[in-house]
């Protein structure tokens, strides 16, 4: 399975441990502070986190992106975005982008008010998918959606770094790599 991850330093020769003092999210004291609840509930904290998309990158030159051909046997947990989010209280409304695409293409088709029936879809989406207690559905058994995030173990033993590249001021303006 081919993941991607954004990280500050290079994984082919960083080592660890990983410190969260140290981490992107360490001066955002709500984030560090629900990761440390989140690896409580795995019972690890050297992991890196991965995404099945390719990372937003408007403002992260200098950074790593890592191509991984992931193992099983390095995954920790998978990790329910939508759920993820709002433990982070980003966005009470929050849902991701390619199921809040089809809320759209159904509102569009609706008769009546494409807002108010985008906003009964969306209502009706986040009644359905988010758990009263949001810490019981942040992990999940197995891969259900495109934004689910998965927590590999590093260093990673069974997976494999296909490809790296720094992320440059072009790859940045575009907010995407070329290639990809």
């Amino acid at each position: 399975m081919r993941l991607l991850t954004l990280q500050g330093y290079d994984m082919r020769t960083f080592c660890g441990p990983i410190e969260l003092s140290c981490g992107t999210y360490r001066d955002d004291l709500n984030i560090s502070f629900k990761q440390q609840q989140l690896y409580g509930l795995v019972n690890e904290d050297q992991v890196i986190w991965c995404g099945q998309d390719e990372p937003a990158l408007h403002t992260e030159t200098g950074k790593y992106i890592h191509d991984i051909d992931a193992d099983p046997r390095d995954i920790v947990a998978v990790i329910d975005s939508l759920v993820w989010c709002h433990i982070l209280d980003y966005d009470s409304r929050y849902i991701p982008p390619e199921e809040h695409s089809d809320l759209r293409y159904q509102a569009g088709n609706s008769e009546g008010n494409y807002d108010e029936a985008l906003r009964k879809a969306e209502d009706a989406y986040l009644a359905d998918n988010l758990p009263k207690d949001l810490w019981t559905g942040v992990i999940k058994d197995d891969i259900t959606k495109k934004s689910d995030q998965l927590l590999l173990k590093f260093p990673l033993v069974f997976s494999t770094i296909v490809n790296v590249d720094i992320v440059t001021s072009e790859m940045a303006s575009l907010g995407r790599r070329k290639n990809h």
